[in-house]
């Protein structure tokens, strides 16, 4: 069984490292590839209409997230970001949520 495991996280490891340097080594940044494929974190989206697409945290955060209404696919609009040292204004289904930019930071949109 452990035999098993090693062999399956070393062709995983094997074909992740083929992927990722097949789709990003055209790439100078994570962000390069975000504006190429059209995409956008939160904390870099100037105002306007985006769809969101998922959020790389941890379980709780994810959650909460979850209840204010992020989820895959629905629109949102970002109505002001202030920038790096603060937060990011959105509006989402009926609700304005204003979010730190540690959180927006982990959020990944798409332009409508």
């Amino acid at each position: 069984m452990k035999y098993l495991k090693k062999t399956i996280k070393l062709i995983y490891r094997y074909w992740h490292e083929r992927w990722v340097k097949a789709h990003f080594q055209k790439y100078k940044s994570f962000n390069d590839c975000l504006k190429y494929n059209g995409m956008a974190k939160l904390s870099d989206a100037v105002p306007g209409v985006y769809r969101f697409i998922t959020a790389y945290c941890d379980g709780k955060l994810a959650y909460r997230l979850l209840e204010m209404g992020f989820v895959p696919g629905e629109y949102l609009t970002v109505i002001e970001n202030t920038g790096l040292k603060g937060s990011t204004m959105i509006k989402i289904k009926d609700s304005k949520i204003a979010l730190s930019n540690k959180i927006a930071d982990k959020i990944l949109l798409k332009k409508k």
